[in-house]
C-alpha cells in the first residue's frame, strides 16, 4: 500500500523528534547514560518530546538562525545553552565541562543547516572559534561517541563539500546577514536522521521524497510517499494528518544594534 502526504518544516521537525526518541540506542543513552542536546529548532522538538524542555523555553532554544530572510543569531542574553542530560535529568553544568565525561554509548545531538545525498552534514559556523561543533569535534572523535544530526529534507543541498569551498567568515566579502563558514561532517563520523528515518522507526514504512515547496505557510514543505502494509501506512497517514496543526517556533533574531558582527553585514550596512 502506498500513501502520499506533505509535511511543513514544523511538522517535519516534530516527526523527526518523535521518531528519534523512540530509537533504541537513543533511548538507552537518555535513560541510562549521558546526552548533550545542542540548541536548535529541530532539537527543541526533540527535547520537547523527551519532556525536558518547557513550552516557554522552546523559543529560546536556538542560537544561529535564518530569520527575516538573513542568517543571524538570537539574543545571547536570553538564549538557552546546550542542554546536558544524565539519566534523563537536566544538569546545570557548562556543556564544555559535561562533554569531557562522555563515553562510547553516550550521545551528542547537533542540528545542521544542510545535508547532501552522500550523507555529509553541513553546519554554518558564525563564531570565529568554531562554535559548538568546533568545541565538541575533537572530544567526540577521539572517544567514538555517537553524534546524531537530526535534519529535515528542506535542508537537502547538492553538495556540502562544494558549499564549504566558498564559505568562511574571512573568505566571504559581503553577506546579507552574518558571514559564516561551513563545517562538513562525514557519514563515518555523524549519523543523519531525517523524516524518512523517523517514519521507519515509528511505523516500519519505506518513505520517498517525491516533491518539495509550497505557498501560504507551506513554504519549505516536502511531499512524501510511504509504502508498507495497510495498517502501518494508515498509521503514518494518521500522524501526518495530526501534524497539519503543528505550528512553527517563533524565534526572533538579535537586534542589529546589539550585534558584534554587524559592521560586516550588508543587511544593516550597504557595501562601499
Amino acid at each position: 500500500m502506498i500513501a502520499t502526504f506533505s509535511l511543513s518544516p514544523a511538522a517535519a521537525k516534530r516527526l523527526i523528534g518523535r521518531g528519534l526518541v523512540c530509537e533504541p540506542d537513543f533511548r538507552k543513552a537518555f535513560e541510562m547514560g549521558k546526552m548533550v542536546i545542542g540548541v536548535g529548532t529541530t532539537n527543541a522538538y526533540i527535547a520537547d518530546e523527551l519532556g525536558v524542555l518547557s513550552a516557554d523555553e522552546k523559543s529560546r532554544f536556538a542560537a544561529g538562525i535564518i530569520s527575516n530572510g538573513v542568517p543571524c543569531v538570537t539574543d545571547p542574553t536570553t538564549r538557552m545553552a546546550n542542554m546536558c542530560l544524565e539519566k534523563g535529568q537536566r544538569k546545570e553544568i557548562p556543556w564544555e565541562e559535561f562533554v569531557i565525561g562522555l563515553e562510547r554509548d553516550d550521545v551528542f545531538i547537533k542540528g545542521a543547516n544542510a545535508f547532501d545525498t552522500q550523507g555529509n552534514a553541513g553546519i554554518l559556523v558564525a563564531n570565529p572559534m568554531g562554535g559548538t561543533i568546533g568545541g565538541a569535534f575533537g572530544v567526540l572523535a577521539s572517544r567514538g561517541c555517537q553524534l546524531i544530526i537530526p535534519v529535515g529534507h528542506e535542508k537537502l543541498i547538492p553538495s556540502c563539500e562544494a558549499a564549504a569551498k566558498v564559505m568562511g567568515i574571512y573568505r566571504v566579502d559581503h553577506s546579507l546577514g552574518q558571514r559564516c563558514g561551513l563545517a562538513v561532517l562525514s557519514p563515518g563520523f555523524a549519523r543523519i536522521y531525517t523524516e524518512l528515518d523517523a517514519l521507519k522507526t515509528l511505523f516500519g514504512v519505506d518513505a520517498t521524497v517525491v516533491a518539495a515547496g509550497g505557498i501560504s505557510g507551506s513554504e519549505g514543505s516536502v511531499m512524501l510517499a510511504v509504502e508498507g502494509d495497510e495498517k502501518s501506512v494508515n498509521q503514518a497517514l494518521a500522524l501526518a494528518r495530526s501534524l497539519l496543526k503543528e505550528k512553527p517556533i517563533s524565534i526572533p533574531k538579535q537586534k542589529c544594534k546589539d550585534c558584534w558582527a554587524s559592521e560586516n553585514c550588508v543587511y544593516k550596512n550597504k557595501p562601499a
